[in-house]
């Protein structure tokens, strides 16, 4: 149970771009993402899907972090792959070659913000 867990399912009303901006530059302003280099707000794309296959992704140049609707039905879902997408797009940013990988450095982020956050990384 992490320390956003909160089990509120979520509506098409909450779930917009505008929000998914809302809370991305929340969380570049908290652990550990204040700590590293993120683009602006409003420099980065968020779109909101119905694809049903993956809880999202983060594309490269321009950069766009796609949350799906259906995938991500509670907010404890959607906070958590919203920062699974920023470490891909924090470690695009700063021109790490595998950027859309789990490979070691993302494992070493995704450890501090599971901690911090109190998140399952076997789950993350």
């Amino acid at each position: 149970m992490g320390l956003w867990n909160i089990q509120m399912q979520i509506t098409p009303t909450l779930l917009t771009k505008q929000n998914l901006r809302k809370l991305y530059n929340c969380f570049i302003t908290l652990p550990p993402f204040n700590e590293y280099k993120m683009p602006q707000g409003h420099k980065v794309t968020f779109e909101v899907i119905n694809d049903n296959e993956v809880f999202g992704w983060f594309i490269n140049d321009p950069p766009r972090i796609i949350i799906d609707s259906i995938m991500n039905k509670t907010s404890q879902q959607l906070i958590e792959t919203l920062l699974h997408e920023m470490i891909h797009l924090h470690l695009w940013y700063t021109k790490h070659n595998d950027f859309d990988q789990h490979d070691k450095k993302f494992k070493e982020i995704a450890k501090k913000v599971c901690k911090i956050y109190n998140y399952n990384l076997k789950e993350f």
